[in-house]
């Protein structure tokens, strides 16, 4: 991997500031990169691999290539679903189930953007309607099986309501304000606004379909679009 970046450069007939102008720093910072005096970002590997047109996995250093390593507290992420419902939920204490996804999505992003720490380190994958990791569906099959929710479906939609008040003794008090918050501002808002705001995020443009979103990508959004 020594020099990759340097050398696909020199075939490629570009100059360091024409790259240094692609990610948006200094000739002398893409210098340190190129000559892996310091590691490109997530976002910084997605734009070079796009335009040299080779995988990103090149310019990554091991450890930042995948979350799939990373210890999942799936009680927490439980308490994470439940509470959404808890303080998102209609006058008939019921959420959709896409929305709900996309809130857990906005939580986990919106985290990584404040603190470059994600609440759950699951994979977000990018499917058709939402950014949703592959988990999603089973634990909610499994609360529902633990009879902890109920899941009716209406018309095309599947609605979600809590059975039992949800704990919350897994997130801190910093996350379950964030949780609140981000509740706090969708609840006047319908499904299909909540899903074209993700939409137009950075992390959901940039990837491509079913492919896994790096959670350094929500770093290089607007603040007022992280949630």
């Amino acid at each position: 991997m020594s020099n990759s970046i340097k050398e696909l450069r020199i075939e490629r007939w570009a100059s360091q500031q024409q790259l240094a102008d692609l990610l948006g720093i200094t000739r002398q910072t893409f210098s340190k990169l190129e000559n892996w005096k310091i590691d490109p970002t997530l976002w910084q590997a997605v734009k070079i691999s796009e335009f040299f047109g080779v995988d990103v996995a090149r310019f990554l250093p091991w450890d930042t290539q995948t979350t799939a390593q990373k210890d999942i507290d799936w009680e927490k992420y439980k308490q994470i679903i439940k509470n959404f419902i808890k303080y998102w939920s209609d006058d008939d204490w019921k959420i959709t189930k896409t929305k709900l996804a996309k809130l857990c999505y906005l939580l986990d992003f919106a985290r990584y953007y404040y603190n470059l720490n994600s609440i759950t380190w699951l994979e977000y994958r990018r499917i058709q309607q939402w950014p949703v990791p592959d988990a999603y569906f089973s634990t909610i099959e499994q609360l529902q099986e633990a009879e902890s929710i109920n899941v009716k479906q209406k018309g095309k939609a599947y609605m979600i309501e809590n059975i039992e008040e949800p704990k919350h003794d897994k997130l801190s008090e910093d996350e379950m304000n964030l949780l609140e918050k981000i509740a706090k501002k969708w609840k006047e808002n319908d499904t299909q606004e909540i899903v074209n705001f993700t939409h137009q995020q950075l992390p959901r443009m940039i990837c491509n379909d079913k492919e896994i979103i790096p959670y350094d990508l929500i770093t290089q959004e607007e603040s007022d679009n992280v949630y």
